[in-house]
């Protein structure tokens, strides 16, 4: 019955039978599969309230057999992590959310220490085989100053592992030279080279010019300025309105290396919390 609520994304009823099940202190294992897949379908706040609630009636009786009754759903959650587009179903459960946050890595990590160090190990792999699904300054770096905390984990191999890896990438960072800018040469990281915008390639790499205008219709106007947004141009753009056509008027800026000076204050200071 779980399972058809949740294929027919009958949200309320799934949550009536959710709490009903909660509340009656037990299950079979073999319903964890149908749970698991519920679960997902919730929102994040009844998500977390359900489990509590499952595992403070459940505790007693599982803890006695705890392998026996988690591995097979812990295994089931391993395998459902995203990352890995062949992974992927009919609809990803997990992009329902708003992304991969470390509280979920260490929850999860924390979870699978008490059941399977395997388990925990594949899991830390999977991690550092999908950066852009866990990246290591957004998401691996503040769970590892998270895990390092726990009495319970932190010396695991999986979180060592993980640990490795975001020290490698920090110091690899922090060796990199930091400098100011010496003069008003900006990088050019411009995609279109068509007329309009091979102007402000140009003035991007003059070290004497700070700014730079372009008097023109709308539609090359806002042409020109989308590229340069999309590209992230050390630039302040404003539209001086006096006069037709309206004037693009662009002011170099720092923004890169100031982007760069706080990334590297963050690292510091990561590094000082994982390294002490």
């Amino acid at each position: 019955m779980l399972t058809m609520l949740t294929r027919l994304e009958d949200i309320q009823r799934t949550e009536a039978l959710l709490a009903k099940i909660a509340a009656c202190g037990g299950y079979d294992k073999q319903d964890n599969d149908a749970i698991i897949g519920a679960l997902v379908a919730m929102s994040p706040t009844k998500r977390a309230v359900t489990i509590e609630r499952i595992i403070a009636e459940t505790a007693a009786m599982s803890l006695g057999d705890r392998e026996a009754d988690f591995l097979g759903a812990a295994i089931r959650l391993v395998e459902a992590l995203p990352g890995d587009p062949a992974r992927l179903t009919v609809v990803d459960v997990w992009q329902r959310g708003p992304g991969m946050e470390p509280g979920v890595i260490v929850d999860l990590l924390t979870a699978l220490g008490q059941i399977d160090d395997a388990l925990t190990g594949r899991a830390a792999d999977h991690f550092l085989a999908w950066p852009k699904s866990y990246g290591l300054d957004t998401v691996l770096v503040p769970a590892v100053r998270r895990l390092l905390g726990s009495s319970t984990i932190r010396g695991s191999a999986a979180v060592q592992r993980l640990r490795t890896a975001c020290l490698d990438r920090l110091r690899a960072r922090i060796a990199q030279p930091l400098e100011a800018p010496k003069d008003w040469r900006r990088a050019n990281a411009l995609a279109c080279s068509c007329r309009h915008c091979a102007e402000p390639g140009h003035f991007l790499a003059d070290p004497e010019r700070r700014m730079w205008t372009f008097k023109a219709a709308e539609a090359a106007r806002g042409h020109t300025e989308g590229t340069i947004t999309g590209a992230r141009c050390d630039l302040d753009l404003t539209t001086d309105k006096r006069g037709r056509p309206y004037t693009l008027v662009c002011t170099k800026n720092q923004a890169s290396y100031d982007r760069r000076a706080r990334q590297r204050k963050q690292d510091l200071e990561d590094l000082a919390r994982i390294d002490p």
